[in-house]
């Protein structure tokens, strides 16, 4: 199979086999090795070689051009995407969606319902969109007035002892929404913050807000630099009780003089709430009433079901979840690839995926796969399991689902500001994982020769350091896409 969108050099064969035989590496590339060209980068950039691990080979070969540090256990970051990723698509199928069904607690009277039962299937993409989507079928049905709100299931994933913001203490950050049977947007809530020049004072701007949530703009303009607000800004959730409660986002700080606009996002950790005040925002948008609040129980139900709502198919999902990384995402899928057993648990998933991997020839060894996501300490993988993974990825049957999903070189998702100078747009395909103290990437890459090669790189380094590794990246894989000289 070839890459996916990725775009052609016109090389002509005798300028190619003239570089093949006239110019020869000057030196051999061995195992465990670096050549020359970067491991004199490395040494220009003060990266310690015990903190990365490397793996380059030819798609179509088992041999090795680079093997350095492959057998070290390491922090991956996000590069536990591709491992949730290929075991959802192997495990459940590309067209697997996500049932939530909805009840009406009795009977329909002239458009008035008392309640609506609502249990979570664990829709991984029950996006705005998706909802207002969910809500006009509902409306179809007649339905307008709902006089004592929404009551929830939310059993079908557990919701366990960790809670959104115990990675980093920063609860209020997309990337540490937690899992949930039930859950719209992601909680999250778009919004800008803007410097009002002629008030002299600090706007917030907001297509929207769900009901019941609302904003504390205590910002004052101040010192500093638009690259430092998110250091400068205090963001703080408060929840007023009263019925129904309030939530609170409090912004305080200063706000850069010389910044203009800022765009941002946060996510609200009251699951239920942010659930009842869209969806009420949404049903009364639609011209529908709606009185009460949310709770949630067990609903053992099977007749007067009004809906099942279907989420969009596992093959529309991994774009999202490769190209965006998005963790909630992949938190769904890592609960989801239990859907045969009758306890969903993080242990049950973490033996379907070490099974799915042997059966397709993957020796995980004694990896860790914490939540799916990446967004762990815990999570310990050698990269050459990670090669492995890339190698049965490239020969699968639905091979080009995944590759199709990763970030494109300087094009889009998390690559779209990387690797954007002209010989290295567009000819890589990579994962990329970013935590404190960890840097990684690993996909495919197309050589100026049409060689395609998989590639691994993990940088690991938890001490207090200065050295950047961008340069040997960028270094890394110029030299990789230079390969004329290489390629026989």
């Amino acid at each position: 199979m070839r890459m996916i969108s990725i775009k052609n050099n016109s090389i002509s064969l005798n300028f190619l086999l003239l570089f093949s035989f006239v110019f020869y590496p000057s030196y051999l590339l061995k195992a465990k090795q670096l050549p020359e060209p970067l491991a004199f980068v490395l040494e220009q950039e003060n990266i310690p070689p015990e903190t990365l691990s490397i793996i380059i080979q030819k798609v179509d070969s088992d041999a090795p051009l680079i093997d350095f540090n492959s057998k070290k256990y390491r922090s991956p970051g996000s590069l536990t995407k591709l491992f949730t990723s290929f075991v959802a698509l192997d495990y459940l199928g590309p067209e697997t969606q996500w049932h939530t069904k909805i009840f009406a607690s009795d009977s329909i009277d002239d458009g008035t319902v008392d309640q609506l039962l609502i249990v979570g299937g664990g829709d991984p993409f029950l996006t705005t969109d998706k909802l207002l989507e969910l809500i006009h079928k509902l409306r179809k049905m007649g339905i307008h007035t709902i006089e004592n709100g929404l009551l929830i299931d939310q059993r079908v994933f557990p919701k366990g002892n960790i809670k959104s913001g115990d990675f980093d203490n920063d609860p209020l950050r997309p990337y540490n929404v937690m899992h949930a049977s039930l859950m719209a947007n992601f909680n999250t809530i778009d919004f800008v913050v803007k410097k009002n020049a002629k008030k002299n004072k600090i706007d917030i701007e907001y297509d929207f807000l769900p009901d019941g949530i609302y904003f504390d703009n205590k910002l004052k303009i101040g010192n500093g630099s638009c690259a430092d607000f998110r250091e400068q800004v205090n963001f703080n959730q408060l929840i007023q009780e009263s019925y129904p409660p309030r939530v609170i986002i409090e912004l305080s700080g200063e706000y850069p003089q010389q910044c203009n606009q800022y765009t941002h996002d946060i996510a609200v950790t009251e699951t239920n709430h942010f659930f009842f005040g869209l969806f009420s925002y949404l049903w009364k948008k639609s011209g529908g009433s709606i009185s009460g609040y949310i709770s949630e129980a067990n609903i053992d139900k099977s007749d007067d079901l009004l809906l099942n709502f279907k989420s969009i198919k596992l093959l529309d999902l991994l774009p999202h979840l490769l190209k965006d990384s998005n963790n909630f995402i992949a938190r769904q899928l890592f609960f989801s690839i239990g859907q045969s057993k009758s306890n969903y648990n993080l242990k049950q998933s973490r033996k379907v995926i070490k099974k799915t991997l042997k059966k397709n020839k993957i020796n995980s060894r004694r990896n860790f796969y914490d939540n799916g996501s990446g967004l762990s300490r815990s999570t310990k993988i050698r990269p050459d399991t990670l090669s492995s993974l890339l190698q049965v990825i490239y020969q699968h049957s639905m091979s080009d689902l995944i590759i199709s999903s990763l970030p494109i070189s300087g094009v889009d998702g998390t690559l779209s500001n990387r690797f954007n100078s002209t010989q290295l747009k567009g000819r890589m395909r990579l994962k990329t994982g970013t935590l404190d103290g960890v840097r990684s990437l690993a996909g495919f890459v197309q050589g100026m020769s049409g060689q395609e090669y998989i590639v691994v790189l993990i940088h690991n380094d938890l001490s207090e350091h200065s050295y950047k590794t961008k340069g040997f990246e960028n270094a890394l894989f110029e030299w990789l896409i230079d390969d004329l000289e290489r390629v026989l």
